[in-house]
């Protein structure tokens, strides 16, 4: 475990709120020495995907002999599983004497610079992992961004190789914007304005056309998915996926859901694009079943069947449903969800209603997350016949589901990635 010192601080941080801006961040990374210029650099950034596309990417390149750094949030149970070389997470002692050097620094930040406001837990642990990167000499970080784009503290990688827009879908307007474009335009800002390598995802029509608009003004090379880039299905479980450099035939997941292929897809160009050659596909073959993701589609019971996913936004908890409704034929589904106030609620009730026989709404210890009373009065969930209970307390709400659940029952517990960490702490 993480000492109290160290989390207590973290936590401190944390109540600072998210607080977008260079400023912060910029002078820390100084006072560090400028660590995010010590190495080559992935930016991954979008509204779904990020994390998957970085894991599958880091563990590719790992493949090929690359030292790679992978750059993850949230976490779920630990701070440690945000930093990670060559796949393993940064030990809990290593941990705890980074932080303690980059906190020194950033109280020095701190009291110089009182006109841009303390930094945040994110831009302390931006800059304590670059800066881990730059003592263990990794060859390639691979940068998952957190909220945006253009003032993501992640975004002083000023000089990344390669830029991946996994997809983009409403979230966060009051900071990002209120439309589609609007947010591509904050996503895409991490696009150099000169020496752009970018890779665009599954986007919509809208989105796509927005991003090109923008890549073409920056002068970036882009590597379109679906056009430059593609995904094959092929026989049974295998798919292929070609790239102007090649064809990688009968690849394989062990990961539920046809959009993990699709980010597999992009994290196989971005790789290529990084190595600047064809990729070892024996070594493909067999680095890809080996690929897991906490909190994506994640059973942690079987008798009755319990199922853990991160999906926070409609788009999100389409794929999901897409992706489990095979595995749920037949057999009734509780759902136990919770939802950031900031997102579309209203939209994801409206799918888990018509997907579940049973739902319970509750919280998570995010304080943005939604009341669950507030969520049980809308529309939506007043008006449809599934039985819906309100429990504030997840684990009580996750009690109560198994409770009610014959062993041939899914529960489902989704809507934040904050209430499946809760749940995960307490299974630590």
């Amino acid at each position: 475990m993480i000492s109290n010192e160290v989390q207590e601080y973290l936590d401190d941080l944390d109540r600072l709120g998210m607080k977008l801006g260079m400023a912060r961040i910029t002078k820390l990374l100084k006072a560090l020495g400028n660590p995010e210029k010590r190495f080559r650099a992935i930016h991954i950034v979008g509204t779904n995907g990020k994390s998957s596309t970085a894991r599958m990417v880091s563990s590719i390149l790992a493949s090929e002999g690359v030292k790679v750094g992978t750059y993850l949030s949230p976490h779920l149970v630990s701070f440690t599983e945000r930093i990670l070389v060559n796949g393993k997470e940064i030990t809990e002692p290593r941990f705890e004497k980074l932080i303690e050097e980059v906190r020194e620094k950033a109280e020095e930040v701190d009291r110089r610079s009182r006109s841009s406001g303390p930094l945040t837990q994110f831009e302390v642990l931006t800059a304590a992992a670059f800066y881990h990167f730059h003592q263990q000499k990794i060859n390639v970080a691979v940068v998952e961004a957190g909220l945006g784009g253009r003032y993501d503290a992640t975004n002083v990688l000023e000089k990344s190789r390669v830029q991946v827009l996994t997809n983009v879908e409403l979230e966060h307007t009051e900071l990002l914007g209120e439309t589609v474009k609007e947010i591509v335009r904050e996503k895409v800002a991490v696009v150099p304005d000169k020496g752009g390598n970018v890779v665009l995802g599954a986007l919509s029509e809208e989105a796509m056309a927005e991003a090109v608009r923008i890549c073409k003004r920056k002068k970036a090379k882009m590597h379109v998915f679906g056009e430059d880039f593609s995904l094959l299905k092929g026989r049974a479980e295998k798919f292929d996926v070609w790239t102007p450099k090649g064809r990688y035939q009968d690849l394989r997941l062990n990961l539920v859901g046809n959009y993990q292929r699709v980010n597999c897809s992009v994290a196989i160009q971005a790789a290529e694009l990084i190595q600047r050659k064809t990729l070892d596909e024996k070594k493909l073959r067999r680095t890809l079943p080996r690929i897991t993701l906490p909190a994506r589609l994640e059973i942690i019971s079987e008798k009755p069947m319990i199922v853990l996913d991160g999906a926070h936004n409609p788009s999100g908890i389409e794929e999901l449903l897409s992706s489990i409704e095979p595995m749920t034929r037949g057999r009734r589904v509780i759902g136990v969800v919770s939802i950031l106030a900031d997102k579309d609620t209203e939209s994801m009730l409206g799918q888990l209603l018509d997907f579940c026989d049973i739902l319970f709404i509750t919280e998570n210890s995010n304080p943005r997350c939604a009341p669950a009373q507030e969520l049980a009065r809308l529309p939506v969930v007043e008006e449809s016949p599934v039985q819906t209970f309100v429990a504030r307390e997840n684990q009580s709400a996750l009690e109560s589901a198994f409770k009610l659940a014959s062993i041939r029952d899914v529960i489902l517990v989704t809507g934040s990635l904050y209430l499946l960490a809760d749940i995960k702490r307490r299974m630590a």
